[in-house]
């Protein structure tokens, strides 16, 4: 058998206070969750303009487009760059090792 103590007591009392604090903060995000959802054109213009995530603003200048031709310049640069050093690699093994021509 358990002996309860005034200490265990307190702790049931403190872990109960801080679930009820927790439902009521789930509680409160899913509010604030659902006024986005739907629209929360006033109250929520602020967190809007925070998260990226909302795909609706077009006042930033880096979106799909921008980054696909960063992308692109970044891959030409990378391509160019690999085919400029296999071509040095290429000409100095060449050098190293000279083919010997005897058709002459």
């Amino acid at each position: 058998m358990q002996h309860s103590t005034s200490a265990d007591i307190n702790y049931t009392a403190e872990l109960t206070e801080s679930v009820e604090e927790l439902r009521d903060r789930l509680e409160a995000m899913k509010r604030l969750m659902a006024e986005q959802g739907r629209g929360g054109g006033g109250s929520g213009g602020s967190l809007d303009s925070a998260s990226s995530s909302s795909g609706k603003s077009s006042d930033s200048i880096i979106d799909g487009s921008f980054l696909s031709v960063v992308f692109a310049v970044v891959l030409t640069m990378i391509l160019s760059v690999s085919i400029y050093a296999f071509q040095n690699l290429y000409y100095a093994i060449l050098k190293k090792f000279p083919s010997k021509h005897t058709e002459l």
